[in-house]
């Protein structure tokens, strides 16, 4: 009887132990793509305050140009 319990003893600690590593490597998961989202909006934000004006000048132009050239590509 104790030889079985020794034995029953040896598989709950291997099956511990294997659950244990499971969960260590496979709970490393790489962040949600919204968060990835919403943290890339928050650096472009931190970014636009650091502008001066003359900058957010020129972006404002760049992104209409941007747009202008769109607006054509899709008028063809």
């Amino acid at each position: 009887m104790k030889k079985i319990l020794i034995q029953y003893l040896y598989i709950f600690a291997f099956a511990l132990a294997f659950l244990a590593l499971a969960f260590a490597t496979l709970s490393k998961k790489e962040p949600n793509p919204l968060e990835n989202i919403e943290q890339r909006l928050e650096e472009v934000e931190a970014k636009d305050k650091v502008l001066t004006d003359n900058e957010k000048e020129l972006e404002k132009k760049a992104t209409e140009k941007e747009w202008q050239e769109v607006d054509k590509q899709t008028d063809k």
